[in-house]
């Protein structure tokens, strides 16, 4: 019985602590795309989009978040040039786009 309640405290504790990352992180990605100017609406969209979603096409993304395909490929490109998105499929078309940080938070 010790050791099973050993184990619900250590997992209620990683928990807390990715979930103490996570609203860092968010503080931290919601501050950068304000500095896009009028781009930071699309922007904040897509952050919402990322996660639910934190590995996306650009398809994707631009269908969850009701823009022209141009439109989406410059929210990506915002997102990217403040690292919040990194391209991880190494691909020229079929692109596929990871929001590593925050992704990585449920692998630690």
């Amino acid at each position: 019985m010790k050791f099973f309640l050993n184990g619900v405290a250590e997992t209620a504790t990683k928990g807390r602590d990715t979930f103490q990352k996570i609203l860092v992180l968010r503080n931290e990605a919601e501050s950068a795309v304000m500095t896009l100017g009028r781009r930071s609406a699309n922007a904040r969209e897509a952050l919402h989009v990322l996660y639910r979603r934190p590995v996306i096409t650009a398809p994707d993304l631009q269908e969850e978040i009701g823009v022209s395909a141009p439109t989406v490929n410059a929210v990506i490109g915002d997102l990217i040039r403040l690292d919040i998105l990194i391209e991880i499929s190494g691909r020229q078309r079929s692109r596929l786009y990871s929001f590593n940080r925050y992704f990585k938070l449920f692998l630690e």
